[in-house]
């Protein structure tokens, strides 16, 4: 290292010619560059290529399919995310995704097939820059299988991949303002310009970002602690840091509207604050073992380094600071799967353990290296699926060689979209009627979340929200009401719950945003069943006034429950509530937790209702941890919610309602991850009669 140094000081020196680079030595040196390209090309999507191609859409079930589709649409509105609408992507995601599909004449089918592809391509730079950063040192070939793995079998997304890739930078940067060799207050300029645009991404990546500024920087003070001269690099890189991001929020206030209003930062911290309480998901045992399998393997793989490493080889995944703050960067990344537990938030969440893991494994030198690189290799193949397999090259040479311009047996096209015959003929019938009783400039209402209907009708879809299904909490069911209220949609649709909308994550729609439900039964009216179970509604202000509440206490007084079981059942009432009195149970209720509840999650909480034929419903049900909240529930049929949209109220009520005769209150931990409530406070209980005047 000594010669290395000193030849590296004397730049005046001449040195020796360098010999021709021949074409194999620039393929073995730029082989991960190559292996980059080839992945690039292998994502394409047929129909961008060949815009004549139909997309056939096999699954039209997905939740996320609405807000794909419309966040592109609204783009080509000029309505933007975090300036017009709020959700947890942010503007640069949402132009990054309508890139492709804009290009090709903007169309269902076209949104469906390239939504994704852009931002998959930036997921793919950002993993090759990591290496890069993280194993200069290494040959080619070992970070371009490095890179072919992590790609293939461990889905990096433009969300997860851009906290790793400006952690290795902060972490390049810090070593260098300590060394000597970066200015402190360039580093600071640019750390704080990229931590904003995190959160122009996404709030949760904005929020990764931000802490991988954090850990970086203590990881590094932490390995640097003994040199006396280290505040004095530190101050300034900090200071400059802090000014320049409050300076670039004061930017990004004025594109959003105006330079001292906050809105979009309180947005974004609104959307991942209620995350870990509104949008929890149960982890099976085969995820579990996933889980722990990930973090003591990442943490076997970091201690191993820790305890081999040669102090005399300065390579990056050999420092303190690499070891110490990419395993808990990996950590807090890994934590957001114990919120959503699904397998594919798992894999999500193991993106940031297997990037970094893998280039320790691939920083390992003589016979160890092989052994580490066979290891990974085995892991991925065991614990993952590939998301590249030789199939896809296949299907898309054979698309681009036969083009589909008519869609096969079983589907009907709609919008350049291949469907399922049922689905096109909701489509079409729910456009039809928009179009008749809307202008092709003003917007539409729709709930729960079926914002597709947007595009499909060619209308905005009115909402301070992406989805209204977000409205978690007050501040973002006061937001969604402004957004509709701001401009008001002459028409819309309502979609109970059922085959066409499923309740998320097993909480029935109005129970989950019946703010915004009730919003609209006031503000609306039923015209027709379009297709069965969609409706179609018309605007009109006049029943906000006709329609009264008329609220009957239950026999519930104030009282704590303290909660010392993980399962437990509460009597609440019997009240024995005849049907023609009672449209709603209303709940006042606050459920204290420990602080844990922000590592982990809150537990399950369901309103049995009991009915006088002896059957047993179950309504599960949301509440914000530690703050008093107002539960609504429906505790009838949620198909029959939709007749309350009938200009006449002797219609709302239809179908069999045996009275209820008991309420209890069901605590039932999600998983073992759930958080046990230390105490139940239920201020009040309600029956809910709605009535309308003529």
């Amino acid at each position: 290292m000594e010669k290395f140094d000193e030849l590296v000081s004397q730049r005046r020196s001449p040195g020796p010619r360098p010999a021709p680079t021949r074409p194999g030595s620039w393929l073995a040196n730029h082989c991960d560059l190559l292996a980059l390209l080839l992945l690039v090309l292998a994502s394409i999507p047929a129909p961008w290529l060949s815009p004549r191609t139909l997309v056939v859409v096999r699954d039209t079930d997905l939740i996320d399919d609405n807000w794909h589709l419309d966040e592109v649409f609204k783009l080509s509105r000029g309505i933007w995310v975090g300036r017009d609408v709020a959700f947890t992507h942010g503007p640069i995601f949402q132009w990054l995704s309508s890139v492709a599909g804009r290009s090709m004449g903007l169309s269902m089918g076209a949104i469906y097939a390239t939504w994704d592809t852009v931002p998959a391509w930036c997921a793919f730079v950002f993993v090759y820059l990591v290496l890069r950063l993280l194993l200069p040192e290494q040959p080619a070939w070992k970070r371009a299988l490095l890179l072919l793995l992590v790609i293939i079998f461990w889905e990096p997304s433009l969300r997860n991949a851009f906290p790793v890739l400006l952690f290795a930078i902060f972490l390049r940067g810090w070593y260098a303002v300590t060394e000597g060799r970066a200015k402190p207050y360039a580093f600071g300029i640019a750390a704080g310009l990229l931590c904003v645009i995190a959160f122009l991404i996404a709030s949760d990546t904005g929020v990764y970002s931000t802490a991988a500024w954090v850990v970086a920087t203590a990881a590094v003070l932490f390995e640097a602690r003994k040199d006396k001269r280290i505040v004095g690099k530190y101050l300034p890189t900090l200071l400059t840091f802090v000014f320049w991001v409050f300076i670039l929020a004061l930017a990004v206030n004025t594109v959003m509207g105006s330079a001292l209003d906050f809105r979009f930062w309180k947005d974004s911290a609104q959307m991942v604050s209620v995350y870990r309480w509104a949008t929890p998901k149960a982890m099976t045992d085969e995820g579990t073992t996933r889980l722990l399998g990930t973090l003591f393997a990442g943490a076997a793989v970091f201690l191993f380094r820790a305890g081999a490493r040669s102090t005399l080889n300065p390579a990056i995944t050999k420092r303190t600071g690499f070891l110490l703050g990419g395993f808990v960067v990996a950590v807090a990344m890994l934590q957001s799967a114990l919120v959503r537990s699904d397998d594919e938030h798992l894999v999500i969440a193991a993106f940031a353990m297997a990037l970094l893991a893998g280039t320790v494994l691939f920083s390992l030198e003589s016979r160890l290296s092989w052994l580490a690189v066979l290891l990974a290799i085995a892991c991925s193949m065991l614990f993952s699926h590939p998301a590249f397999p030789p199939s896809t090259i296949i299907r898309l040479v054979q698309q681009l060689g036969h083009p589909l311009t008519e869609c096969p047996a079983g589907f009907r096209e709609f919008d350049r979209g291949c469907f399922d015959p049922e689905f096109t003929e909701m489509l079409q019938a729910a456009s039809g009627y928009l179009s008749q009783h809307s202008g092709p400039q003003e917007h539409i209402v729709v709930f729960p979340y079926q914002t597709l209907f947007g595009i499909a009708s060619r209308r905005s879809v009115a909402g301070g929200l992406m989805q209204a299904y977000t409205a978690s909490g007050p501040y973002l069911s006061r937001l969604e009401i402004a957004g509709l209220e701001s401009v008001p949609a002459p028409a819309g649709l309502y979609l109970p719950d059922g085959d066409l909308s499923d309740a998320v994550d097993d909480v029935p729609n109005f129970t989950r945003s019946p703010e915004v439900w009730l919003w609209i039964f006031r503000h609306y009216r039923g015209e027709q069943e379009l297709v069965p179970r969609v409706f179609g509604l018309q605007r009109d202000d006049s029943r906000a006034a006709k329609i009264a509440f008329h609220a009957r206490p239950l026999s519930v007084a104030f009282q704590s429950y303290p909660i010392r079981k993980r399962t437990l059942s509460l009597d609440l009432v019997a009240p024995v509530l005849p049907s023609e009195d009672t449209d709603f149970l209303r709940l006042r209720i606050t459920v204290h937790y420990s602080l844990w509840w922000k590592l982990r999650k809150p537990t399950r909480l369901v309103l049995e209702i009991e009915r006088a034929d002896s059957r047993h419903d179950q309504k599960s049900f949301l509440v914000q941890p530690n703050v008093p909240s107002e539960v609504w529930f429906y505790p009838w049929d949620d198909i029959d919610l939709a007749h309350y949209f009938d200009a006449e109220e002797s219609r709302w009520r239809t179908g069999s309602r045996p009275a209820i005769v008991h309420l209890r209150l069901l605590v039932m931990p999600l998983d073992w991850v759930s958080v046990q409530p230390d105490m139940i406070e239920v201020q009040s209980a309600d029956a809910v009669r709605m009535s309308m005047s003529r």
